[in-house]
């Protein structure tokens, strides 16, 4: 018997559009179309659906602050940790090294005093390797000495180069970090090729880290010739590369799993741009605080700074606040739009922060999971895509340089005092002859007249008031990481709650503001725009599928038939769906 031709089993799966006739009536003459016109008084019966619409456009803005807000607090709490738990955490483990040198100890380190150890070193060495590359006055003058349009290229290319060493350094610093390579770090193992991949897993982190924080120092020194460029064009060109963003993100197809990807990125850039404006506000706020030139009248200062003369305090804030503004201006219009367009309503943030909810509780001790780290960031970071290490290294880079001028113009000294005299060596002018510590009178001239009482005295000051500031951020880490996790642990109360209502945004929703008729109209017009028996049949010579293929199309759906999506718990920020934002 003849198999069936492809056209006809075409016809027999799927009905054929019906007939116009069958749709359409006998079209009016030219007094029933006036008619219609000129005495019609009825109107759209579904216009008042159409309010749900403007109404969940209206609470984006602050269903994303809400969110925004709270993993700008997660980003916050996972880069204090780098400068206030893991210093204390780097010492406790090299105590309990040094004491099982010392007393031949048979006892191992932990994996997680290990872990503390190799972050310690590996955010050390990235600094030493940083030091002379990153010199902030010489990249801030080659930087402006560019063309506005070759900035704003180099602008965007840094900000590729920021995400794409994201996503990789993570995968890096997991593999270091894993309890599998922190076994292997032991001198009872013999030297193999297996035993050696600590050490490939720490180069290749070095690596990673330097690259990383290198792209970020460029990003913040651009941002700040931006700002300090004396005419708006430089700022209006980077500001216009925010609103870029809505052309290339609203007008496409969106699910609350892509949605949600967004939602992180976002984070981390406003968490990112702030500490960069920070820095950026810190060192104009240096620069001119010795200057001489009278702010009020603001003609020596760039446009940039502002159009009301004020305060010192006004002048560097105002184009801080301008570019801060404009990225939450942003990022309000995207989600708004975005959810607009794809139907779907501001509840599905509420999932997104029992998400983060989630990975924060679920690391903390008042769960049941065991042998967790101390510090409970780490896996909401993964889900952010938030690189705390590269930052911190920016932040002692920038700091530390920033500090360096603040202390240099504050100091009584002359700036050939400090140079001569650095931190640690605090000697007298008079000083030439080695100091004679097994002697009383090599240790009586050493507190009488080698040492610069006055001196020792500043540095002292200085050193005191960074230790209370650690001591503030030390502070500040706790109080915020038992919030943090009382938080968490109470909003689990409701997930379920929350998880069952969201079921209006997932994949296959109705429409928001359409009516049972429109819907209807909608499917008839889309079952004749796609009609199947249109299409050409399939080649699988070169490579097309074709329809009933096994392990194609099923292998993608469930049960009932439908499509199968990812759950929001199975998502980070650079887990391929259909795209990565």
């Amino acid at each position: 018997m003849r198999s069936p031709s492809p056209r006809a089993s075409n016809e027999e799966q799927y009905k054929l559009p019906p007939e116009p006739s069958d749709v359409y009536t006998a079209p009016f003459s030219l007094w029933d179309y006036l008619r219609e016109e000129l005495l019609a008084t009825d109107f759209d019966s579904h216009q008042e659906l159409k309010w749900e619409r403007v109404g969940n456009f209206l609470s984006i803005p602050l269903a994303i602050e809400k969110i925004i807000s709270f993993g700008f607090i997660l980003c916050f709490d996972s880069f204090l940790y780098t400068f206030t738990v893991q210093p204390i955490r780097f010492t406790l483990a090299l105590w309990r090294l040094l004491k099982s040198a010392v007393t031949n100890s048979k006892t191992p380190l932990p994996p997680s005093q290990k872990a503390d150890i190799l972050r310690t070193l590996l955010l050390g060495l990235s600094i030493l390797i940083l030091i002379p590359l990153a010199d902030a006055s010489k990249i801030y003058h080659s930087i402006r000495g560019q063309d506005t349009i070759k900035l704003y290229v180099i602008f965007n290319a840094l900000e590729i180069a920021d995400k794409l060493c994201a996503s990789i350094g993570q995968d890096i610093l997991d593999c270091l970090f894993s309890r599998s390579t922190l076994l292997l770090l032991s001198r009872r193992l013999p030297l193999t090729t297996h035993t050696i991949r600590p050490v490939i897993y720490f180069l290749l982190a070095t690596l990673y880290t330097v690259t990383h924080a290198l792209v970020m120092v460029y990003q913040m020194l651009c941002l700040n010739v931006a700002i300090n460029s004396y005419d708006n064009a430089l700022l209006s060109l980077l500001m216009s590369n925010q609103f870029v963003e809505i052309k290339g993100s609203v007008f496409k197809k969106f699910e609350k799993d892509n949605l949600f990807q967004i939602t992180c990125a976002d984070i981390v850039e406003r968490f990112s741009l702030a500490l960069m404006l920070v820095f950026v506000a810190f060192r104009n706020l240096i620069e001119l605080r010795g200057s001489e030139f009278d702010f009020s009248g603001g003609m020596f200062l760039p446009e940039s700074f502002g159009w009301i003369g004020g305060s010192v305090l006004w002048t560097i804030s105002y184009p801080v606040l301008t570019v801060m503004l404009s990225e939450t201006l942003v990022d309000w219009l995207k989600h708004a739009f975005i959810t607009k367009f794809n139907h779907i309503r501001p509840s599905v943030y509420e999932r997104y922060k029992d998400v983060l909810c989630r990975d924060l509780a679920s690391g903390s001790r008042l769960s049941a999971r065991k042998h967790s780290y101390v510090d409970q960031s780490p896996v909401v970071a993964r889900r952010l895509g938030f690189s705390s290490l590269p930052l911190a290294v920016l932040t002692i880079l920038i700091g530390t340089q920033a500090v360096t001028l603040l202390v240099s113009s504050a100091s009584p000294f002359p700036a050939s005092t400090l140079h001569r005299h650095p931190v640690g060596a605090t000697w007298g002018p008079g000083f030439s002859l080695p100091f004679q510590w097994w002697t009383v009178e090599g240790w009586q001239e050493l507190f009488l007249t080698r040492l610069d009482w006055e001196l020792v005295s500043y540095r002292a000051k200085w050193g005191i008031i960074g230790f209370t500031f650690w001591m503030c951020f030390v502070l500040i880490k706790v109080i915020m990481g038992v919030n943090l996790v009382s938080y968490a642990t109470r909003r689990g109360a409701g997930v379920e709650a929350r998880e069952a209502a969201d079921v209006v945004n997932d994949f296959g929703r109705d429409p928001i503001g359409e009516a049972q008729e429109e819907r209807k109209y909608n499917r008839e017009l889309k079952d004749i725009l796609d009609n199947p028996c249109d299409d050409a049949a399939a080649v699988s010579e070169i490579g097309e599928r074709k329809p009933g293929r096994p392990g194609v199309i099923e292998s993608s759906r469930d049960e009932d038939g439908q499509r199968k999506r990812p759950k929001l718990e199975e998502l980070t920020r650079f887990t391929m769906v259909k795209r990565i934002w």
